[in-house]
């Protein structure tokens, strides 16, 4: 359960001009990589803000925001669907979406393993898998791990990307991985240096 804290700390930080510019560059990233896609689950969507922009865009995709935290689930609007539910025991039936969609979420999940199995479960033959997972590399991870009281020092579960690409690539054919949202000071930068990259990206089909 997030504590109300954390997730007055969440909704404040998209509400800063940083936070603005992340949430803008992250959902143009995801739109272009779901074009064609008709429904699409979101795991671990918090208070979906990015699928509520994505919405906006395509109001024919259907989009569902799942997450564990009744918390987070309360402040989604009312524009999509949502469901209070574990990443590990998906709610839906078996090849019922064509993406699966993790934004900086999978990496907080204990058991990965039956998470991405899952996954593979709810998605169609050669669904599409897009997972954006915080990069471990780039000072703006580092800053706050090495912050004791951060909610990533307290919560995140895996910060080796070549571990989570090994158990990805038992489900999926890895199609495209990358660095992604270049973020110095207060700027956004078109780059993939690693130490600047706030995200790592993983695009995957199923097999």
């Amino acid at each position: 359960m997030i504590k109300e804290n954390e997730r007055k700390k969440y909704v404040q930080f998209y509400s800063t001009a940083i936070g603005q510019k992340i949430l803008k560059h992250e959902t143009k990233f995801v739109d272009e990589k779901l074009q064609g896609c008709k429904k699409v689950l979101s795991i671990g969507c918090g208070p979906a803000l990015l699928e509520t922009n994505l919405h906006r865009l395509h109001p024919e995709m259907k989009i569902i925001g799942l997450d564990n935290s009744q918390e987070m689930i309360e402040l989604v609007s009312k524009e999509i669907s949502s469901v209070y539910a574990d990443a590990q025991h998906l709610p839906s039936e078996d090849n019922s979406f064509d993406a699966v969609l993790y934004v900086t979420s999978l990496e907080f999940i204990k058991n990965i393993q039956k998470t991405v199995k899952e996954a593979y479960r709810v998605l169609t033959v050669k669904g599409l898998l897009l997972v954006l997972m915080l990069n471990p590399h780039s000072w703006y991870f580092q800053e706050k791990y090495h912050n004791t009281t951060s909610y990533i020092r307290k919560n995140i579960k895996h910060t080796n990307i070549g571990n989570i690409k090994k158990v990805i690539s038992q489900y999926f054919t890895i199609t495209n991985e990358e660095f992604f949202l270049g973020i110095l000071d207060q700027d956004i930068l078109d780059t993939h240096d690693q130490s600047i990259a706030r995200l790592y990206v993983f695009e995957g089909v199923k097999l």
